[in-house]
């Protein structure tokens, strides 16, 4: 039983977030044996995928989470993301460890920003395929200059 519908939608909404969590976690053992750039490459995916298969329910999900989901469980589960990044890149040799907190903060904030706005923002639902490279070339771009020497002789990202 939910005291209110705000309750019944914010638990729905956690489940999908949960749901992509999974993913990611997920992706993060798959490629644990991969290099920082094809590492960084799966998680993005793992974390974009479900909101760019269903682009119109997640585009309402993204509305209705500022609407029900109070500034501390956000707080919670996007730090929950952030981990997962500073798993993954943490993991990479190639990282340097004073920048894997921060980097994994960006990683997020560019997947989690530029898949929410694209999908509440645009009229028309957004071409999967573009936003992808479009947060490829973001992620990686970043990441290159952080951790440049995972990137020497990789361009497969461009």
């Amino acid at each position: 039983y939910f005291a209110t519908k705000d309750a019944l939608a914010a638990v729905c909404i956690r489940q999908r977030v949960r749901a992509v969590a999974t993913a990611m976690g997920q992706s993060i053992e798959a490629t644990r044996h991969l290099v920082l750039p094809e590492r960084a490459d799966a998680l993005m995916l793992a974390q974009c995928g479900a909101p760019l298969a269903e682009p119109q329910l997640w585009a309402a999900l993204f509305l209705v989470e500022r609407q029900v989901s109070g500034i501390e469980a956000f707080k919670s589960l996007y730090d929950d993301f952030v981990g997962l990044w500073a798993r993954a890149l943490g993991a990479s040799p190639e990282m340097p460890p004073e920048a894997v907190l921060e980097a994994a903060f960006a990683a997020h904030a560019i997947v989690y920003g530029l898949v929410s706005q694209t999908l509440i923002t645009r009229s028309v639902q957004p071409d999967a395929a573009a936003v992808r490279q479009l947060l490829r070339t973001a992620v990686h771009g970043y990441l290159s200059r952080v951790a440049p020497q995972a990137y020497q002789g990789f361009d497969s990202w461009r």
